[in-house]
């Protein structure tokens, strides 16, 4: 059983809907459907009842969400203990990443290291001469390895829920974003998207009601600003890679 095994139960639990949650993890629906029944069969037990309405957790489900849930608070708090980026060291990093880990939650201390934002579709190019990569971006450069994996949680935001569908999706010029990428396969089609070539702008445009973004889930409480569905939210896995 791996930390991904009990983030995808928990998000089974939450939205009791296998397809809900492949949408919103970026999964294949067959994918969490084996991964559930590999935990059933691992412990032995049905977690769920399937029903055309959907998932209902069993009394043994539940007791497995609230494990699911010690595990995966445990594990971030070493995670948060253990950085994997040593004072003096030169980091690549995504911007999104930077404002979080740096800005936001202090996590990386600002004087420790020295920083260069790097977007996904440039680090791929060419990955600048540093000594730790942390970037959302598919990277498998084999000068380096990874040593972390963890998750920024990211919802739609906007200023005003009520006039959400009346505004366009804003995204980012960066092709090999998976912020762009899942906000592209969610409109298919339907909605207007606009192309912004910078996450400040993107921000402060949601921040004024011209738009609707996929952003760091943190930015609703930090920027005053609502979730457009609370069933809709994300876990964009970032990795941690150090030559």
């Amino acid at each position: 059983m791996q930390t991904q095994d009990l983030e995808i139960y928990q998000q089974l639990y939450e939205l009791r809907s296998i397809n809900l949650v492949a949408r919103t993890m970026g999964f294949a629906q067959s994918n969490i459907t084996v991964r559930l029944q590999v935990l059933e069969a691992e412990f032995g037990t049905q977690l769920f009842t399937r029903s055309a309405q959907g998932l209902t957790p069993t009394a043994n489900g539940t007791r497995f969400y609230h494990y699911a849930q010690s595990v995966l608070r445990a594990t971030t708090k070493i995670k948060a203990q253990m950085e994997p980026v040593q004072a003096g060291q030169t980091v690549a990093i995504s911007e999104l990443l930077f404002n979080y880990l740096v800005v936001a939650s202090g996590r990386l201390a600002l004087a420790d290291s020295h920083f260069a934002i790097v977007g996904s579709t440039a680090l791929l190019q060419k990955t600048p001469d540093v000594d730790t990569v942390i970037t959302y971006a598919n990277f498998n450069d084999p000068r380096y390895t990874e040593v972390a994996r963890d998750y920024l949680p990211a919802s739609f935001l906007v200023r005003d829920a009520a006039k959400a569908a009346e505004l366009p999706l804003l995204v980012n010029q960066d092709r090999a974003c998976p912020f762009r990428a899942r906000t592209l396969r969610l409109a298919q089609g339907k909605r207007q998207v606009l192309e912004i070539d910078s996450w400040a702008s993107i921000i402060e445009l949601v921040k004024a009601g011209r738009g609707v973004a996929l952003l760091p889930q943190y930015l609703a409480a930090a920027e005053h600003l609502t979730v457009v569905d609370a069933k809709r939210h994300f876990r964009v896995p970032y990795g941690w890679f150090r030559r």
